[in-house]
């Protein structure tokens, strides 16, 4: 049974770890309160990676095994507040999942609403309803927790209640079969108060609250491996290895006021202002904004950040390493470099509109999590066009060449036009879904104040009526999914180098 919100959890104090990415990896529980904690940490944690705090030396890149996200019949879940109901980084996530690893069976669902707070939604009357409907009715592989936003508005007085029912959500998540999470800190708000982080006193208690889930997350692991073990849904034991945080907000207010430094988002409030924003209300973010929490949260999820990369010599045309693709050279006139890329993933797809975040200083995903790299030794001209099958992408130097030159984020081409076709495909799968979870199975809520027996009756009842519409959106939705499992496949193109003037 999951227990009562009003039990009170005990709140230690945790060590932490982090990695120089953005997550950070909190391990507790009754083994790491014995004289185990030491051995475990030194003998396992540190050959996995893991660094100390105040370790910001770069780390490896990482690779598919360590991503969250697995191969796995079970969908991938968003819960949240209203960043989540947004489904913009969640679908940004979805699509360099999809393309990163094409041969998956994936799915991903999205049950964020907004104005919650965690385990406080208004939609339902209980908490249990909302973890059965919300979560366990879904059987996802990982759930993704983003909240706080909302929660942090109670201010100090609800900071222990913020942290009681993260704590008994975290052990509530294996007891009803979940055994992979990562809790995620709300984005900052965005303003323009002197003296304040990212100009909003918003973020200090924002903060507070992040800080809080950093150092209590996530209670329940291990507290709740007997209630796991007895549990009908499955016996597997949840490892601290499974759970992870993720700060959004501590490197979202260093981008705004680096970006306001140096002139890529707006200094000041001033009306008729046109200078892009993250926030652009203050809090909910746009696609830039959503861009960046979706880098951010792939970073902490330990995403790959390659796509695949080529290593050519022009003067012998021979191929020097391919990883990730496949190169067959092509017959081409003297001067010119021709041959056939077959890649095994294609580049991330994300809308043009978020891309004026790209000029924001140190926020760099093209390198992180986007990598399509071509490297060109050999050529003799100063200056190169390429094209890919016969539609130019850009100029480039011999030197840029030499040195390889990033393609991730071309915003022309037929690679980057099955991107955007993808994007927009999973956009359409996405508004269907939420059509068919939250007006159709959700539908209106049960009145304040029904008994839990009555409430169930009333679920039932609705389930009921509505099945048959359920099932053809079912359908729908399955049809959307097929069209995208054929859109996300990489095809071979042919590029085209060839010397051109400065």
């Amino acid at each position: 049974m999951i227990c009562d919100l009003t039990e009170e959890l005990p709140l230690p104090s945790v060590p932490i770890l982090k990695t120089s990415m953005t997550a950070s990896f909190y391990f507790h529980g009754p083994i790491f309160r014995f004289g185990l904690a030491a051995v475990v940490w030194w003998l396992v944690l540190v050959p996995l990676g893991l660094q100390a705090a105040d370790d910001v030396s770069p780390a490896a890149s990482p690779v598919a095994d360590e991503f969250l996200i697995r191969d796995v019949p079970k969908p991938v879940l968003f819960y949240g507040d209203d960043a989540t109901a947004e489904r913009m980084f969640t679908t940004l996530i979805e699509t360099y999942t999809l393309t990163r690893f094409p041969s998956w069976k994936l799915t991903f669902r999205n049950t964020g609403w907004e104005g919650d707070k965690i385990l406080l939604g208004d939609r339902s009357a209980t908490r249990d309803q909302a973890i059965r409907r919300d979560i366990e009715s879904l059987r996802p592989q990982v759930v993704l927790v983003n909240y706080g936003m909302n929660d942090a508005r109670d201010g100090e007085a609800g900071y222990a209640q913020f942290l009681t029912r993260l704590n008994i959500l975290s052990r509530d998540l294996p007891r009803v079969g979940v055994y992979r999470a990562a809790f995620i800190s709300p984005n900052p708000a965005e303003g323009y108060e002197q003296g304040m982080p990212a100009g909003s006193r918003d973020n200090v208690i924002l903060q507070k609250y992040s800080d809080g889930m950093k150092e209590r997350f996530p209670i329940g692991w291990q507290d709740g491996v007997a209630s796991v073990l007895a549990h009908p849904k499955g016996s597997e034991v949840p490892t601290p290895q499974n759970g992870i945080y993720i700060d959004l907000l501590t490197p979202m207010i260093h981008f705004i006021e680096a970006g306001r430094e140096a002139n890529a988002l707006s200094r000041d409030n001033a009306p008729g202002d046109k200078t892009v924003r993250l926030m652009p209300d203050g809090v909910h973010p746009n696609w830039m904004g959503h861009f960046m929490m979706a880098a951010l949260i792939l970073q902490g999820l330990h995403a790959p950040d390659l796509v695949s990369s080529a290593t050519l010599d022009a003067a012998r045309s021979a191929t020097t390493s391919a990883q990730g693709c496949a190169i067959t050279w092509q017959n081409a006139p003297a001067g010119v470099v021709q041959f056939q890329r077959n890649d095994d993933a294609l580049p991330w797809p994300v809308p043009p509109e978020a891309d004026p975040a790209l000029k924001i200083p140190g926020f760099d995903p093209a390198t992180t999590l986007n990598r399509y790299d071509l490297k060109v030794s050999g050529l003799k001209g100063a200056f190169y066009k390429l094209s890919i099958d016969g539609r130019e992408i850009g100029a480039y130097s011999q030197a840029d060449l030499a040195t390889g030159v990033n393609l991730g984020f071309v915003r022309q081409g037929p690679i980057y036009d099955q991107g955007q076709k993808l994007l927009a495909a999973v956009i359409e799968k996405n508004e269907t879904f939420f059509n068919r979870w939250r007006n159709v199975q959700v539908g209106q809520q049960s009145p304040p104040g029904m008994n839990a027996a009555d409430m169930r009756k009333a679920e039932m009842a609705h389930s009921d009526q509505v099945k048959p519409e359920l099932v053809r959106l079912d359908k729908v939705i399955a049809d959307e999914e097929q069209a995208i499992d054929v859109l996300r496949q990489p095809v071979a193109h042919v590029f085209k180098l060839e010397p051109v003037g400065k």
